[in-house]
């Protein structure tokens, strides 16, 4: 791909973040993630210094996976020369997880990092369904793969199995996977095809698009391009098993000046699939046309990693196969006689001693030099957050374990007499139905502050240090379940400069916001997960003898701790405000540093959040 090309590609990618509007210039900047723009991490060598592992899928002449077979019923080739193997195993995966998860309650995905979680187990099965709408027709294709899309969604996959939708323009950190077959089918239907279809634009990236002129189609191939790379990745660093994606697109385009960048990108993809242990589907919406020319590229992106390529009239049926080859296949493995830190990609050639049986598996891998080792240790250490921003973040994570059904917060304020003042909230998550509960509260030596029934709002007397909380709910028969933890430091507030936890609001509406600004005690809310069309207060108190003098700050930081853009905060009677609309603010999470300092003291407050 040209540099040219690269660099009005960046430029673009840049100018994708949805900016501020003209009537609040202090509002935060988007900081949009790109998938598009992101470079793939360089594949992992998997298994050891030589342990090469394989997935090979064998089916019969009607399709049906082959489950019998042993070691010496392969052969196994690396750039020609013949493998000795060492290790067979048969993975059987029919999306119900057997009969231990049948009534399990974490069926029901609930966050991220749940779903992550989730896709590392042997038994569960992962698919991507990339719909690439920059190539498919608006009409007759897309209405087309929409019907065999949502009947596939809702007839194939088993309980167990973890689906996302998406499409070029979603960034891999907001994939989302799901359990939920009526959800997925809601998300088909609303897919669109945008072939040839620029307004109105989708973003403010499609905007800069537009005045590229002819170069459009060249910036929207390479978008789909990069975006597909990077949900390769992604996909490889949540699950070392067989993954799956269903390419659907009539074909990518050219990816620049000369064929020769479309073949190079073409080889990279491949190579990557092999690498993340990915098997990729395309599927071609048009069908059958004896005047359509279905792409090349798209045929051997499929072959090439054990994958098939789909291209009729009625694909909903043919669909099925995806589901089927990831529910039965083998995992082999060798060591290689080569050195694998060569930097260099290495063909592989599975053979099965048996007539009559059909092969797929990845046609090699790429073995990263350790020079490319070294850089990418040194590269993901680099951008590792600090401890304190990785301890401000965990909140955001659910113990995937754990039912959840609402979320805890506390903080602590100074009383009149300088005893610490302790408020716990439990905030109900939507749908959750309405139940008692029972609050704890204790520190490190077993002293109790509070025990008792715990509504949506208590606040109790504290002790400097930490303090630790345990919620359960109580059910109709009067046992306790659905047991969260949390824990908070208590200041002292006899010292000279300290500030009272940070208490989050949310407004969904105007008519919410207006009513948080006039109530004179609004319940605070203890999530910390919103939508974009949110608002939020945060508001807190500087106390101690030199809070008067202080110098207090508010800075919007990353998720590894880079700074983003200060704040501005206003003051009144209660204290400090932060008002913060979420328009401008992309999907991701995020942390509030509040800061006080007065001559040679100094303190912080951390505040997560995630916006969907």
């Amino acid at each position: 791909m040209s540099k040219t090309l690269l660099a009005a590609l960046s430029a673009l990618l840049l100018v994708a973040q949805n900016p501020p509007p003209q009537s609040a210039p202090a509002q935060p900047p988007a900081q949009q993630p790109q998938p598009s723009s992101q470079q793939p991490q360089r594949p992992v060598f998997r298994g050891g210094t030589n342990q090469v592992r394989v997935d090979v899928t064998v089916v019969d002449k009607k399709g049906e996976p082959i489950t019998n077979l042993t070691k010496d019923d392969f052969e196994v080739l690396e750039d020609g020369q013949p493998q000795s193997i060492e290790t067979l195993k048969l993975i059987e995966a029919n999306g119900t997880g057997g009969d231990d998860r049948a009534d399990d309650m974490s069926l029901e995905i609930r966050s991220q990092a749940h779903a992550e979680a989730e896709a590392a187990r042997d038994d569960v099965r992962v698919f991507v369904i990339f719909w690439d709408e920059y190539h498919i027709g608006q009409m007759v294709p897309a209405i087309r793969a929409r019907d065999a899309l949502a009947d596939f969604v809702q007839t194939t996959f088993g309980p167990t199995d973890l689906v996302a939708v998406m499409d070029q323009l979603t960034p891999t950190d907001a994939i989302r996977f799901t359990r939920d077959r009526r959800a997925l089918a809601d998300q088909v239907h609303q897919l669109k095809g945008r072939q040839g279809v620029y307004l109105p634009p989708r973003s403010a990236m499609e905007e800069a698009m537009m005045m590229r002129g002819p170069g459009a189609e060249v910036a929207r191939a390479q978008v789909t391009a990069s975006a597909l790379e990077s949900t390769i990745d992604y996909l490889g660093s949540i699950k070392e098993g067989r993954k799956s994606i269903l390419f659907v697109s009539q074909t990518i385009g050219p990816l620049g000046d000369s064929p020769q960048d479309t073949t190079d990108w073409l080889d990279h993809a491949i190579r990557e699939a092999n690498s993340n242990n990915v098997t990729i589907y395309s599927l071609d919406p048009r069908g059958l046309d004896m005047n359509l020319r279905h792409s090349d590229v798209l045929l051997a992106l499929a072959n090439q990693t054990g994958g098939k390529q789909f291209a009729n009239n009625y694909p909903a049926a043919s669909l099925k196969e995806i589901v089927k080859n990831a529910s039965a296949f083998y995992l082999l493995g060798y060591s290689s006689a080569k050195n694998p830190a060569d930097g260099k990609f290495h063909k592989i050639a599975v053979h099965v001693k048996r007539s009559g049986v059909e092969v797929k598996a990845r046609n090699g891998y790429y073995a990263p030099s350790l020079a490319e080792m070294d850089a990418e240790a040194k590269k993901a250490e680099e951008n590792k957050a600090p401890p304190e921003i990785s301890k401000a973040l965990a909140p955001l994570t659910s113990d995937p374990n754990v039912p959840v059904s609402g979320d805890l917060w506390a903080g602590a304020t100074p009383s009149p007499d300088g005893v610490p003042s302790i408020t716990a909230v439990w905030t109900p998550r939507a749908g959750a139905p309405a139940q008692s509960s029972w609050l704890r509260a204790s520190t490190d030596d077993g002293h109790i502050y509070f025990d008792g029934p715990f509504d949506n709002r208590v606040t109790f007397k504290g002790a400097v240090g930490t303090l630790h909380l345990r919620h359960q709910l109580i059910e109709a028969d009067g046992s306790r379940s659905d047991r969260q933890e949390f824990t908070i430091e208590v200041p002292d507030f006899k010292a000279s400069v300290t500030m009272t936890t940070p208490v989050l609001f949310r407004a969904r509406t105007p008519l919410e916001l207006r009513g948080l600004l006039a109530a004179t005690d609004p319940v605070p809310y203890a999530g910390r997960r919103f939508d974009r069309t949110d608002r939020v207060l945060v508001r807190f108190s500087v106390v101690g003898v030199g809070a008067a003098d202080a110098t207090v700050t508010a800075h919007l930081l990353s998720k590894t701790g880079a700074a983003l853009t200060a704040l501005p905060l206003r003051t009144g009677a209660a204290g400090y405000e932060l008002d913060l609309p979420l328009g401008s603010i992309a999907q991701g999470e995020y942390v509030i540093s509040f800061e006080a300092s007065h001559g040679a003291d100094q303190v912080k407050q951390l505040v997560s959040f995630h916006v969907n």
